[in-house]
Parts: structure tokens; C-alpha cells; sequence
């Protein structure tokens, strides 16, 4: 008996440390794509900081507003708010599949 728990022990211990490396290397794996992502994005800022700035807060408006109701604010001489027109929203969607119909009748 002892044997066979000693066994299932060991094997439970060298279980766990496998899930504990493969969670390291992944964790270690994100956090060097993230950096290098940083980077990437670091040498364009100094090529053109301006055109950087702008287009990362375009993507981070848009990841942001994504699934949201829209309000289209325009900037400079414009009417102030222009309304939009949410076409996704207006297209037809395809009929739900029917359910089952169920027994009305008593037992039989």
C-alpha cells in the first residue's frame, strides 16, 4: 500500500513541476513579445512621434468603443455631433432554428 501511494505521490509531484515549467516558459514567452512589441513601437515613435501617437490612440479608441453605441464627435469647424448610423445593427438577421415541439398530449 505504501508503495503504491509513494508511486502515485511521486508521480502527482513530477506532474506538478511539468504544469510549473510550461507555465514559466509561457509566461516567460509573453512577457518577451510584449517587449519586443514595445520596442517596435518605440523605434517608429522616434522615427515619427506625431504619426505614433495618433495611430495608437486611434487603436486604443477603437479597441475601447468597439462595443459601444457610437457618437461621432467632429473635430474643428464642424457641426459638433454627427450622427451614425450603426449598419451592422440594420442588417437582417438569419431566423433562429426552431425548437423542438413539445408534447402537449398525456401520457400514452
Amino acid at each position: 500500500y505504501s508503495n503504491q501511494k509513494l508511486g502515485q505521490a511521486r508521480g502527482e509531484a513530477a506532474q506538478v513541476r511539468e504544469d510549473a515549467a510550461a507555465y514559466k516558459n509561457r509566461v516567460v514567452q509573453e512577457a518577451e513579445g510584449e517587449a519586443q512589441r514595445f520596442i517596435s513601437v518605440y523605434d517608429e515613435y522616434v522615427k515619427a512621434p506625431d504619426v505614433t501617437r495618433k495611430r495608437l490612440y486611434l487603436e486604443t479608441m477603437e479597441r475601447v468603443l468597439k462595443d459601444s453605441s457610437k457618437v461621432i464627435v467632429e473635430q474643428g469647424n464642424g457641426q459638433g455631433v454627427v450622427p451614425y448610423l450603426p449598419l451592422p445593427a440594420l442588417q437582417p438577421k438569419p431566423p433562429a432554428p426552431a425548437a423542438p415541439a413539445a408534447n402537449t398530449g398525456g401520457t400514452q
